[in-house]
């Protein structure tokens, strides 16, 4: 079946309604150009294919490659990764059929069902119609007004001087605002995600690689906001709606009683209030729904060929110590090992000396507090056996000085 060409008479004409008229031909037209647009990168023969059929050919060879010049090992789990992602790829980027359930349909249809059930619970009345009937009435009703209003101002009078020129500059901008940040958004959204959703083919081979791989999670943000952000202003359009209720009502009775004067602008000034706020509201959303979409992330999978580090593989804990070790516990340690090498010293002069083995006698202790744990660090030094309590040499006295002393 060949999708519908854009200015093509198979959707409607925009011309019986304004909001109704826009909404069924952009979703007739945007599924037209994601369809034809696909078609189009994913046809047999085309660059997109070829491109394609290149990337999967390497993301093969590389695997080869690894294997070949030992590299690593290509583990039971990891082939069947490969496997399952160059089917998906094959799927996503030739399967038009598999691509608008998995993904139109997700993206177009499901915010507007979630939208529709939160609507039915705020507005539950007898009643109650479409944020965009409504949309279409109320604007209707601001063009009317503002044109009323027009009439009654002078030749002379500016829009933004006060009277009721101020006034139906207020029902005409209001209404324009309130349409381009309700159906003007919904339909920005639609025609950008329809293109976004065209360029699958290319997309689906940039998944293969994990350099490429943030410009699909990119891909995948852009669309998550760009569907959610026309529910939230569907919302936001019958909140709106809903507050401006009271002041469209008081200018349709102005209208109906041909009574516009100038101290009857409140309703105008109201309008006008009420679609910037909403305005703003709209753009705090934008933002909330973007940062909401960029904390999506896709599994990092371990690289084929990839080896388990050897201090990993060995066993031992590499894990950092809760506290490093004060001053005190240094100097301790430095000490205890100053004394094995003195100890280790002695050891060896005392087994090479030629006199023979000798006793080895402590002659001095030396002792540190460690403030940890308390305790004492002893290094001894090592002597030989007979030279422990040897007497101190005296000086020398001449004989003449023996005489001089008696």
């Amino acid at each position: 079946m060949t999708p519908p060409l854009l200015g093509s008479g198979a959707c409607p004409s925009p011309d019986a309604a304004l909001v109704q008229g826009l909404i069924g031909s952009v979703d007739c037209q945007v599924h037209g150009l994601a369809q034809a647009g696909y078609a189009a990168l994913s046809a047999p023969g085309s660059p997109v294919s070829t491109l394609l059929t290149v990337l999967m050919t390497l993301y093969v060879g590389f695997m080869g490659y690894r294997l070949v010049l030992g590299r690593g090992t290509l583990r039971i789990g990891d082939a069947t990764i490969a496997a399952v992602k160059l089917a998906l790829v094959v799927a996503l980027a030739t399967n038009w059929a598999l691509l608008e359930t998995l993904a139109y349909d997700l993206l177009f249809k499901a915010p507007t069902e979630v939208g529709a059930l939160l609507l039915g619970q705020l507005d539950a009345g007898p009643g109650k119609l479409d944020p965009f009937v409504r949309l279409q009435f109320a604007f209707d009703a601001l063009q009317d007004a503002a044109q009323h209003f027009a009439t009654r101002a002078g030749a002379r009078d500016a829009a933004l001087q006060g009277g009721p020129g101020f006034a139906a500059f207020a029902a005409n901008v209001g209404g324009l605002v309130m349409l381009l940040t309700s159906l003007g958004v919904v339909l920005a959204c639609k025609v950008v995600l329809s293109v976004l959703l065209a360029l699958a083919p290319i997309v689906a081979g940039l998944l293969l690689f994990e350099t490429t791989r943030g410009l699909v999670e990119g891909w995948l943000k852009a669309m998550i906001a760009l569907s959610v952000l026309p529910m939230i202003a569907t919302l936001a359009l019958s909140l709106e709606l809903a507050m401006m209720a009271p002041s469209l009502k008081a200018l349709a009775a102005m209208k109906d009683v041909q009574q516009f004067a100038e101290l009857d602008m409140g309703p105008a000034i109201i309008v006008l209030v009420l679609s910037l706020v909403f305005a703003a509201v709209l753009v705090a959303a934008a933002i909330a729904v973007c940062v909401i979409a960029a904390g999506l992330r896709l599994p990092r999978e371990r690289q084929i060929g990839q080896d388990v580090s050897p201090i990993a593989a060995s066993g031992v804990s590499t894990a950092a110590p809760l506290e490093p070790p004060s001053r005190a516990a240094h100097v301790a340690a430095a000490a205890v090992s100053l004394a094995r090498r003195e100890e280790q010293a002695a050891s060896a002069a005392a087994a090479s000396s030629p006199v023979g083995p000798r006793r080895l006698v402590v002659v001095s202790d030396r002792t540190e507090a460690t403030p940890t744990a308390g305790s004492t660090t002893t290094s001894a030094v090592a002597v030989p056996l007979g030279a422990s309590y040897r007497r101190p040499a005296s000086p020398r006295l001449a004989a003449s000085g023996a005489r001089r002393d008696q």
